[in-house]
């Protein structure tokens, strides 16, 4: 019971390192493409809130362009929004409370919790909790990049669409010739309004069955040993 009791404080620590890490996420972040003429703002789910078209936009980029561009720019506020999160938690000591935990998992995980146990998990316990310190050596982890599937919203013309991952942007498709003959406050309207849309459809999507992220993941499976000790080796 000595070993159950220690792992099940492993456990509370590395849950404690999740916590920590999601509680300094940004709440907003904000980025453009590389013509500085698209803009995107990022709320504090990293999905986007906002966009702003800058006025003489068909003198940096072509119509054909434009979707790439928005994207680009999701993109680079993504990127804002990992360099903020990162240096939030180094300020914090987050990296290095994590590294104190990484360096005491060898002599804190009983090497019979290494044995498979299939009833439980298909993996053994002490693979789960290494594979979540590795997880937490990539902040990609707590990035929030975008996932397949999503919803798609357009704008009142339906020439220009967005599509919204429950954690980004993975899209924006507008009609070309469409495109170049609007202004950069009808294409911020356009946006906008493909944006609500889609916000629309992903509030109205089930909610995921199981976990939101691979640290998620990793730790139920931990979890799943650990609420009963009977499945734990002697």
């Amino acid at each position: 019971m000595r070993q159950l009791a220690r792992v099940q404080e492993y456990a509370a620590t590395v849950r404690e390192l999740l916590d920590g890490a999601r509680a300094h996420a940004p709440t907003r972040a904000e980025g453009a493409d590389g013509s500085g003429t698209v803009h995107v703002v990022l709320g504090p789910d990293g999905l986007p809130t906002s966009f702003r078209v800058d006025t003489g936009w068909d003198r940096r980029i072509t119509p054909a362009g434009f979707g790439g561009a928005v994207l680009e720019a999701f993109q680079a506020a993504v990127a804002d929004r990992m360099e903020t999160w990162t240096r939030s938690m180094a300020a914090d000591g987050w990296q290095q409370r994590a590294d104190r935990v990484d360096a005491a998992a060898t002599g804190r995980i009983p090497p019979a919790l290494r044995a498979p146990v299939p009833e439980v998990a298909p993996r053994p316990l002490g693979e789960v909790v290494e594979d979540a310190l590795k997880a937490f050596d990539d902040v990609d982890a707590f990035a929030g990049l975008p996932t397949s599937g999503g919803a798609t919203g357009a704008d009142r013309s339906g020439k220009l669409t967005v599509t919204l991952s429950p954690t980004g942007l993975t899209s924006c498709t507008a009609d070309e010739r469409w495109v170049g003959a609007q202004s950069a406050a009808s294409l911020m309207n356009a946006l906008g309004e493909a944006l609500a849309a889609a916000r629309r459809g992903l509030a109205d999507l089930p909610a995921p069955p199981a976990s939101t992220g691979p640290l998620d993941r990793l730790f139920g499976e931990a979890m799943a040993l650990l609420s009963d000790p009977r499945k734990l080796a002697d």
